[in-house]
């Protein structure tokens, strides 16, 4: 027994030997990035699975009889099929996986919720304001409809059929619901806390002098309902920053948080790409005009342009709002190794803005601002080399607009590079360009997939030429052709001399100009011939 322990032992010292750690990695895990992760639950799974819950929640609840059970059915079809309705008027809910776990999830708390205050105080103490707000900022209004009715009923029920309870309940949360898609900051909860009270407390008053209640039974239940109002305020405080996080949900209260300037990733940009900042900042005012012009939220119009060109940071030198005059790094360059550069910060910014746990709309808006565009001046520039160069190498990846924000975010960027290179800006000039970068857009196909009607492309064009008006930036001359205004909105990419943008115009060190005047001059004298 001893030599063959020996022997092992010999066996297993000479395979260690032969190990190489160093070109082995640990196995790291980041138990914090557990919480960004995104819950994934087929729709198949949970919403039969919450069916099945509250019904067992509700028949253990009502009593373990079978006139007991056959209520429990009922209702739990009642309550199933008002929100199935409901959401079946919403085909954007259809399509998000996310937000039909929320709902059944919201559900369940609020059952178990409203269960807990029945069995240890009164239902009066359940917050429902604090869930029907949650569904509304989250979800929709709608929704949020279907919950407060369903919950305040079943209150009813659970409480001895009790009208009072119903009631209360419901004016304390229909009292706050017009706020819901007002709130902006946390701060805004306490406010709803102290509507839910007062609402609650009116009730109670009312039906106190219709001689319903007993002064000692009115004075409890006045506790109750300042209790709900604080509950109110403490779920959402706790739940909502939650929820926001691991379903995605894009918030007005989030968006606010990201627009202050002194965000972290506003402030680098700020202070190691000074140019795009600037720039971001002027096409976020655009994108909010724009989106309010067709009924958009101009507050994620906002964001979504403060933060579309973050991928920028990594190589902010080789964009040209960034360099300083005299420096271009793209002459030492291929036209494709150039094009690389420039295509890659669409994914350096998707990148940065996970990293930044970013929502997925901005996301969004980050890879699709440029779609499937063609960087013209580089691709220009190597048909002078290689006439059969291929024209995918100098084609953003997109993919092209998918969503109203994005395409609003992609004009927004291209119409604020292109306006500042006008000399002498008017407003007939800012039309010009602007029509003119719009029909560019269109002969690339990029609103193809993107659900937008051509009046809603009209009113997001009035709204850009408002925005630009008032913005008089000094800049070249753009050519007339559709081609050549496709080459100078390709918006402020590459390098060149500090007093213009366009990546084509400043890459050639003013050849732009020159070709452009020659242009003029030919034209001129191709008229004093005909005369």
């Amino acid at each position: 027994m001893d030599k063959l322990k020996l022997w092992t032992r010999s066996i297993l010292l000479r395979m260690a030997k032969d190990l190489r750690p160093h070109k082995t990695r640990p196995v790291l895990r980041n138990t914090v990035r557990i919480l960004y992760k995104e819950v994934k639950i087929p729709v198949f799974i949970s919403v039969p699975f919450t069916i099945i819950v509250i019904f067992l929640m509700i028949f253990m609840q009502l009593g373990l009889d079978y006139k007991s059970l056959f209520a429990a059915l009922a209702l739990v079809a009642a309550i199933s099929f008002a929100f199935i309705t409901e959401v079946n008027k919403d085909k954007s809910i259809l399509k998000d996986n996310d937000a039909i776990v929320l709902i059944c999830l919201v559900v369940i708390i609020g059952i178990l919720a409203l269960q807990i205050s029945q069995d240890y105080l009164s239902p009066l103490i359940f917050p429902v304001s604090a869930f029907t707000v949650l569904t509304a900022i989250l979800i929709g209004s709608r929704i949020a409809v279907v919950y407060l009715l369903s919950l305040t009923v079943l209150a009813a029920i659970l409480s001895g059929s009790h009208f009072y309870v119903f009631f209360c309940l419901f004016c304390s949360a229909l009292a706050v619901m017009p706020s819901a898609n007002l709130v902006s900051r946390r701060t805004d909860f306490v406010i709803i806390g102290i509507r839910t009270a007062i609402a609650g407390i009116l009730v109670l008053t009312m039906f106190y002098l219709l001689d319903t209640h007993d002064f000692l039974r009115y004075k409890q239940s006045v506790y109750y309902v300042l209790l709900n109002g604080a509950l109110t305020v403490a779920v959402l405080l706790v739940l909502m920053p939650i929820f926001e996080k691991i379903f995605s949900r894009t918030t007005n209260i989030k968006l606010v948080e990201l627009s202050d300037f002194n965000n972290p990733l506003l402030k680098k940009l700020m202070h190691e790409a000074p140019g795009t900042y600037h720039h971001s900042i002027m096409a976020a005012a655009i994108a909010e005009r724009a989106a309010e012009s067709i009924g958009e939220s101009p507050l994620l119009a906002r964001v979504c342009a403060y933060y579309h060109d973050i991928g920028k940071l990594k190589n902010p030198k080789y964009f040209v709002e960034n360099q300083n005059a005299g420096q271009n790094p793209h002459e030492y360059l291929t036209p494709a190794m150039s094009a690389l550069i420039l295509a890659a910060h669409v994914k350096d910014g998707i990148a940065l803005a996970r990293q930044y746990n970013l929502d997925n709309a901005i996301i969004d808006s980050i890879e699709q601002h440029h779609g499937t565009s063609l960087m013209s001046f580089f691709y220009s520039k190597a048909l002078e080399i290689n006439s059969e160069v291929s024209k995918e190498t100098f084609t953003y990846q997109g993919p092209s607009p998918r969503s109203k924000m994005a395409a609003i975010t992609m004009l927004a960027d291209s119409s604020e590079a292109a306006c500042r290179s006008i000399e002498d800006i008017t407003a007939v000039k800012i039309k010009d360009m602007v029509e003119r970068i719009l029909e560019h857009r269109f002969e690339e196909r990029q609103f193809d997939k993107c659900p937008i009607t051509l009046k809603e492309i009209q009113d997001i064009k009035e709204g850009i030429i408002s925005a630009l008006i008032g913005m008089y930036h000094a800049r070249i001359v753009y050519p007339d052709s559709s081609e050549e205004a496709g080459k100078a909105e390709n918006g402020a990419a590459a390098g060149g001399g500090k007093s213009v943008s366009a990546p084509e115009a400043e890459m050639q060190n003013g050849s732009f100009i020159e070709k452009e005047s020659a242009f003029a001059e030919q034209e001129d004298n191709e008229k004093t011939k005909n005369s």
